[in-house]
């Protein structure tokens, strides 16, 4: 596998029982919209783990942006393993889980509009305190991938936080700062736009389980962008 700045990546971490790459005090991977390209460290743990640890592709869907003041709606995520194929990479799907999340709360018109999920859609779904077991077991052990991943799961953080739960451990990965990584210069880095950009197929845009299914595509496109560039 040819390296990035001057690394290798056959140089390889171990990774623990829960996913966490052992010696990294911090499992996230800093990202956002102002995200600036992943560090050589987080390029070489991320390489050391495709082909080897199961990925979770997550989105969710809010009531608004507030992680303090909103709510979960929707709960979409996918998982996936890398496997090689004549020099690529390419995503082999294992499960997937997709939830309505009763918020508790009305949903704002103006927000439904944008996702089209609306209170008679939510009216009969579980609250994300019931759902949040069968979520955490579905990424137990895997690495999560989302996009402007400082949103999902500082809304993670909070509803676990309101429910009791504890907050997952799991290690994390920005696709926007993967993307900045693997090619910069664009006029945006949205989902939206690198999916049209790398002919990404969106059916349900902002909906959970769609944009989940599109980062992990898209993640696997920039991985193979950053082995072939670098």
């Amino acid at each position: 596998m040819s390296g990035y700045g001057g690394r290798s990546y056959g140089e390889r971490q171990g990774y623990g029982a829960r996913g966490r790459a052992e010696g990294r005090s911090r499992p996230y991977s800093g990202g956002g919209p102002r995200a600036s390209r992943l560090s050589l460290d987080d390029v070489d743990a991320l390489f050391s783990a495709v082909g080897r640890v199961r990925f979770v592709a997550f989105d969710f869907e809010t009531t608004g942006l507030s992680p303090a003041s909103d709510r979960i709606v929707e709960i979409g995520a996918v998982a996936f393993r890398a496997a090689q194929e004549n020099g690529s990479w390419r995503a082999v799907e294992d499960g997937r889980y997709e939830t309505l999340i009763h918020p508790g709360r009305p949903i704002p018109p103006e927000v439904s509009a944008i996702h089209g999920i609306d209170d008679l859609a939510v009216s009969s779904a579980p609250s994300f305190a019931a759902a949040a077991p069968g979520f955490i077991a579905f990424i137990e052990g895997s690495i999560l991938v989302a996009h402007n991943a400082p949103f999902d799961l500082g809304f993670l953080k909070a509803e676990t936080a309101r429910s009791g739960i504890e907050n997952p451990s799991n290690p994390a990965y920005d696709t926007i700062a993967i993307a900045k990584t693997a090619i910069s210069g664009l006029p945006s880095y949205s989902l939206k736009a690198l999916a049209s950009s790398f002919n990404i197929a969106q059916t349900a845009a902002h909906r959970g389980g769609d944009d989940a299914k599109v980062c992990m595509e898209l993640f696997m496109h920039c991985i193979n962008l950053i082995q072939t560039n670098n």
